[in-house]
């Protein structure tokens, strides 16, 4: 029920036509305040909500190649020490927003806690229309600001559904990538440095789990779902003051090239061909 509702409430923002979502949702040097804010290149829109209450509606909440939508919600989470629950990191004060041109394919948004800073930074790089090729790249940085060692978890769950449509996925997950396709479409997210923990669950059993006021670490899942599924990483490490911890995350979504290629193939091939383009964005 959370999820359909979710999706009911969320489809007017889906519905509108491209030029409409720029300018509603696009634009320059925000300031740091609740927005929404697109991301276009190419064939791709992408929409980052920084603040919003509610937290299965938050973060990245879905992105378009060539007019269809492939994802429902993607979401940083953390908790600092071992006791208390999660949160999402749009409950933090959002101390800087930034988006250089109305629409463009980056933005920055940054995030101030007790003893602790946040900053994100998003690139999105849409392919040629009609391709059904995108990919964005997440880098996210903490840094203890502290006089304090911080026991820190980071979370970043991601809810895909593609081809608009999440029951045909499946989903497979490990401690540095995670690959979810259905007869269609094929997302692969490889992440740097290599996660704590992951997990694979049905929806919306990891959504509870980071919302229910407990600490959480994930299960270290390994099989394949299929289904109205979602997915997480969690790092967990000790941050010394005045240091930083970051995180880069890369994800792709192409074109499923024949639908009765093996999930063996598909993972071999992406994992192959995202390592060496992963490799030429941090040099570049």
């Amino acid at each position: 029920m959370l999820k359909k509702l979710s999706k009911f409430l969320k489809r007017p923002f889906l519905f509108l036509t491209t030029t409409t979502v720029i300018l509603t949702v696009g634009f320059t040097e925000r300031s740091a305040q609740s927005a929404v804010l697109a991301l276009s290149d190419e064939n791709s829109i992408a929409a980052f909500d920084t603040s919003s209450s509610d937290p299965g509606n938050s973060g990245l909440i879905f992105w378009t190649v060539d007019d269809i939508n492939h994802l429902f919600q993607s979401q940083f989470w953390y908790r600092v020490g071992s006791t208390s629950g999660e949160n999402p990191i749009n409950n933090l004060n959002l101390i800087g927003l930034n988006q250089t041109q109305p629409t463009s394919n980056m933005l920055t948004a940054s995030y101030a806690g007790a003893g602790f800073e946040i900053e994100l930074n998003y690139r999105l790089n849409g392919g040629k229309p009609g391709s059904g090729h995108s990919s964005l790249f997440e880098n996210i940085e903490i840094k203890n600001t502290s006089s304090n060692p911080l026991d820190f978890h980071l979370f970043k769950y991601t809810d895909f559904d593609l081809t608009d449509n999440g029951q045909e996925d499946s989903t497979k997950i490990g401690y540095g990538m995670a690959t979810q396709f259905d007869n269609f479409t094929l997302a692969t997210e490889v992440i740097k440095p290599s996660a704590s923990y992951y997990q694979v669950a049905p929806f919306p059993d990891i959504l509870n789990a980071l919302t229910d006021n407990l600490p959480t670490t994930l299960t270290n899942f390994p099989g394949t779902l299929t289904g109205e599924n979602s997915y997480a990483f969690q790092w967990s490490f000790d941050l010394e003051p005045e240091t930083f911890f970051s995180i880069t995350n890369y994800t792709s979504i192409k074109p499923v090239p024949e639908a009765t290629i093996t999930l063996g193939w598909f993972i071999g091939s992406a994992a192959l061909g995202l390592f060496w383009r992963f490799r030429r964005d941090r040099v570049s």
